[in-house]
């Protein structure tokens, strides 16, 4: 038997059993079970890998993805997608798509084949393109946002990461201020960095809002009847839910829209900066307050209810992030306030890999991390406090974390 055969024998239990796992979850898809799909989408990658030689899968990483994210950034400069769903998705030469900024059609053609290959754009016949659902999606301002974000930012400290690492000896980045962005950008900070960018600055908050109407609600995972309605106080900071970092709103808006029954005062704390943005937005119209606030100094509201915070301790390394609840702590009622924070929690074994993806964002962004259940019980018990709670949901694990003082 060849290396090719056997090879191709071993390979085939893989195959088999993927196939397998695709028809019984698309079965169950079909019959209405909410945890099929994410299940299907796994099987159906590992029949990939099974099915692909290594060199296959070693071109694909190398070349084809690159490829893909550098052909996304170009398109959206291009107007290449929102010119595709125009009038109502005609078909378009790639001279009609060049003309949109002027661009060389010859370039505009070679862009829109990449995103045909990679099923962003179809192809009626050559040279001519069409619209499909991703078409739709990528035209939308928001998601290009995430595109922009990830190129024009993430993209220089990942491609900075490997030296990074090597001139520290393979140390774990941990100093927010001298880490594998500072390297690669020489700028105090990624947080700097996008402040000094409008542009840049508008299409972080305008994906980071995108993304958020497709994670989960914190709501539907937490019981928020039982443990902030039930009991809650009236007067003063005790009736207040603060959201912390919150960006510009859009949680309090959602909790005051699924859970009108909450009687207690919405607050948002923010940067001068992004509060003004909430505030351009019209957000104080929404019966919320808007208070400019640094996490890294004492909290101003005492006794309040909760403290939210969605993705912020994943922003900051150990010795920073344990200031943060620390200031909170210190303005808690004990039996009465809580901290919930709102964060992936990373499996011990088969993290997903969203979470992989995201961890290293935070490491060559921010010097930061995801973390475990198990750091995170370590990072809260380490500030004097204690986790009452780790609420979780699907397999990519979202999750809402209560912490409260003892």
């Amino acid at each position: 038997m060849s290396t090719t055969e056997s090879a191709s024998v071993q390979n085939g239990e893989p195959i088999v059993r993927a196939l397998s796992q695709i028809a019984s979850y698309g079965d169950k898809l079909r019959d209405g079970d909410p945890t099929a799909r994410e299940k299907l989408i796994k099987s159906a990658r590992q029949l990939v890998s099974a099915a692909e030689t290594p060199v296959e899968t070693l071109l694909w990483n190398t070349w084809a993805l690159p490829t893909r994210n550098v052909a996304l950034r170009i398109a959206i400069d291009l107007k290449i997608f929102e010119t595709a769903m125009s009038d109502n998705g005609r078909p378009k030469t790639s001279e009609e798509l060049a003309a949109v900024t002027a661009a060389n059609p010859t370039l505009v053609m070679r862009v829109a084949r990449a995103c045909v290959s990679m099923n962003m754009l179809d192809e009626q016949k050559s040279g001519v393109y069409m619209p499909n659902k991703m078409t739709e999606f990528l035209s939308k301002p928001e998601y290009q946002g995430g595109i922009i974000h990830c190129f024009d930012s993430a993209a220089l400290s990942f491609a900075q990461l490997p030296s990074y690492l090597k001139t520290t000896g393979f140390q774990n980045p941990e100093d927010a201020l001298d880490g594998p962005f500072q390297y690669a950008t020489k700028c105090g900070s990624a947080f700097t960095w996008l402040s000094e960018r409008p542009e840049n600055f508008r299409a972080f908050h305008a994906y980071v809002h995108a993304v958020r109407v497709h994670r989960p609600k914190w709501s539907d995972i937490y019981p928020v009847q039982e443990r902030l309605i039930d009991g809650l106080k009236q007067g003063g900071g005790a009736s207040a839910f603060v959201d912390i970092g919150g960006g510009t709103g859009q949680i309090l808006q959602d909790f005051s829209t699924h859970v009108p029954q909450y009687g207690g005062k919405l607050v948002l704390q923010e940067r001068p900066e992004v509060i003004a943005a909430a505030t351009n937005l019209g957000v104080a119209g929404c019966g919320i307050e808007l208070h400019v606030h640094d996490f890294f100094t004492p909290q101003p509201i005492k006794g309040a209810r909760a403290c939210f915070m969605r993705s912020v301790l994943h922003d900051w390394p150990d010795e920073s992030c344990r200031k943060i609840p620390g200031h909170l702590r210190d303005v808690m009622e004990p039996g009465y306030s809580k901290i919930l924070i709102n964060e992936c929690v990373v499996a011990d074994q088969g993290a997903s890999w969203q979470h992989v993806a995201m961890d290293f964002f935070m490491m060559a962004q921010v010097s930061a991390q995801e973390r475990t259940e198990t750091e995170w019980r370590k990072l809260i018990e380490g500030c004097g406090l204690k986790v009452s709670g780790i609420y979780t949901k699907g397999e990519e694990n979202e999750g809402l974390i209560e912490v409260v003082i003892e």
